[in-house]
Parts: structure tokens; sequence; C-alpha cells
């Protein structure tokens, strides 16, 4: 995980590159502005999108993965304290290890490689408006539903692929049973 001193140094040597062959006469300083300035411009826009959110969200999801991990268990109602000590080291642990301070500097990392300063700032920008709010708010949803018409689209022509296949199976006197399977 990078720090947050080596994280400036890899952007400002990006960055440096970057301007330097724009505006040669740029000095140390104004360098590091431009690093600040684009490192802010993401933190403004992983609040805009309420990207620490994810941190949460990801917490619920160890908590559900880890009672199916031990639903198996045959725990008896002598064994409830027990359990409860592991759930409680579990989730401990998940917490110390996922959390903003954490996560928060490869997310920037991943947004200064992804996007300009200027990027950056026009998706804060929508993300701020009400139509960008509402976006985030009904996004997930929107994907799970469009995800969903996909995946029956994909079944149909699975099945339409089974048909076929068979029809080749028949057509070439083979009597190899067909895989009715999706992925």
């Amino acid at each position: 995980m990078f720090t947050r001193p080596i994280l400036l140094m890899l952007v400002m040597f990006s960055l440096m590159s970057t301007i330097a062959v724009a505006s040669p006469r740029l000095n140390a300083q104004q360098l590091s502005e431009a690093a600040n300035s684009h490192q802010q411009a993401a933190q403004a826009l992983l609040k805009a999108t309420y990207a620490q959110d994810v941190i949460e969200q990801a917490l619920y999801q160890l908590k559900a993965s880890y009672a199916h991990m031990i639903k198996d268990i045959a725990l008896t109602r002598e064994h409830r304290e027990l359990e409860t000590q592991y759930r409680d080291k579990a989730f401990a642990l998940a917490k110390q290890q996922l959390n903003w301070a954490k996560i928060e500097p490869a997310f920037i990392e991943l947004y200064l490689q992804t996007y300009t300063e200027q990027e950056l700032k026009e998706l804060t920008a929508f993300y701020q408006t009400d139509t960008g709010k509402k976006y985030l708010k009904h996004m997930p949803s929107t994907l799970r539903q469009a995800s969903n018409i996909v995946q029956n689209e994909m079944q149909q022509i699975n099945q339409q692929f089974s048909q076929i296949a068979t029809q080749l199976a028949t057509e070439a006197g083979v009597t190899q049973s067909v895989s009715t399977h999706s992925h």
C-alpha cells in the first residue's frame, strides 16, 4: 500500500513529465501545487460519489460471508458464547483491515491514473447536481436490472445454442449428449 508521501511523489513524477513538455519553465513549487490540485480533485470526486460508503457495504458482505462459512459447523446452544467471541474477532479483523483510511489512497491513485484533473472536476460537478445525485441513488438498482435483462437474453440464446448443437450432433450422426448448462 502506498503511503501519502510515496503517492504524492508518484503523482508529482507523472505530472512533471506531462507538465514539463507543455511548459518547461515550471518550478518545483508549481509542480507540487499541480499534483496537490489533481489529488484534491480526486478527493472531491470520492466525496461527491459517497465512495466511503463502499466500506460499510463491503463489511456487510463480509459479515454475511462469515455467517455462511460457519453455518455448517455443528454448534450447539452451549457454543453460543464461544461463537460470539469468534464472530467478534472476525468482524474486528474486517474493520481493522478494511477501513477508509487504508483504502482511500488506493482509490485516489486509481482516479489520478484514470482521469485528468479537469475530468475529475467535471465528474464532481455532475455528481453534485440533482441528476448526478439521482444517478448515484438509482445506479445499483439500475445495474442489477440491466444485468437481469442481459442474463435473460443470454439464457434464451444458450437454449438456442443447445438446439443448434443438437441439430449438429443429429446431422453428423453423433449420439453424444449436448451440455445445456449456462456459464
